[in-house]
């Protein structure tokens, strides 16, 4: 964005940057559905996808119902060669994005997530790390993890979940669970993200709808008619067949 600005000429510019992409239990949602789209939404690619879960918050009504369902589909996960059909978890990109993630857990052990999941690297393949008593001000939920770690976070009640999952700079992707479809359309729309799935996971694209998020996430959209929106520009065109008669 800084270099499209630099110099003489003023170049348009469009940017998908990072997420910190929530994804929201409420105290009516079908737990087990919920568990099934997180399980995905976390692990798939070994959550190195921009709108991947980094962080799970959960109403304290079925808080402890969610983790025991969830870590225990968790740990069903092979871990290992992608060679292997039936391996999840494969490599991470490179030794630098380990070592970041690395980090990061140790960063979490210090500030007091318990980590009810985890292993040592092997290679590249990190084993799925499962935090819970976490709080949002904590590096782990703050940061974009971009790998198969996550944490979950315990709320009293849906304007505690609000608040928590808008309390971040990134605003790309989203989700949220609810038997209450008009409840949870209510709740999307007061989450400050370009994009909310209701009971559904964050990672959703689809060709013919918008793609795109607010605040540190980025400007504009892409995908089918905002693509060409923000790809082209309007010109003006008009054409006088008789003389015009000026004021002046």
């Amino acid at each position: 964005m800084q270099t499209a600005a630099e110099g003489r000429t003023l170049k348009r510019v469009v940017l998908e940057l990072g997420g910190n992409s929530p994804l929201i239990v409420l105290d009516d949602a079908d737990v087990g559905l919920a568990v099934n789209s997180a399980v995905f939404g976390k692990f798939l690619h070994q959550g190195q996808i921009c709108m991947a879960i980094n962080r799970i918050i959960v109403d304290a009504k079925v808080h402890d119902e969610f983790v025991e369902l969830f870590t225990e589909r968790v740990r069903q996960l092979k871990y290992g060669n992608p060679n292997d059909n039936d391996t999840i978890v494969g490599p991470l990109i490179s030794k630098e994005q380990l070592q970041k993630l690395v980090e990061h857990i140790a960063k979490a052990r210090s500030e007091g997530a318990k980590e009810v999941i985890g292993g040592e690297p092997e290679g590249l393949v990190l084993p799925p790390h499962v935090f819970v008593n976490a709080t949002n001000q904590m590096s782990i939920a703050q940061e974009e993890l971009f790998g198969p770690v996550v944490s979950i976070i315990k709320v009293r009640d849906e304007d505690e979940a609000l608040a928590v999952a808008n309390d971040t700079t990134y605003g790309l992707s989203s989700a949220v669970w609810t038997r209450d479809l008009e409840r949870g359309n209510r709740f999307a729309l007061r989450l400050e993200a370009g994009m909310t799935h209701v009971n559904d996971s964050p990672v959703n694209d689809l060709p013919n709808c918008p793609f795109g998020g607010e605040k540190n996430s980025g400007l504009g959209r892409y995908n089918g008619q905002w693509s060409i929106e923000e790809f082209t520009t309007v010109h003006w065109i008009s054409v006088q067949h008789e003389p015009v008669q000026y004021p002046l």
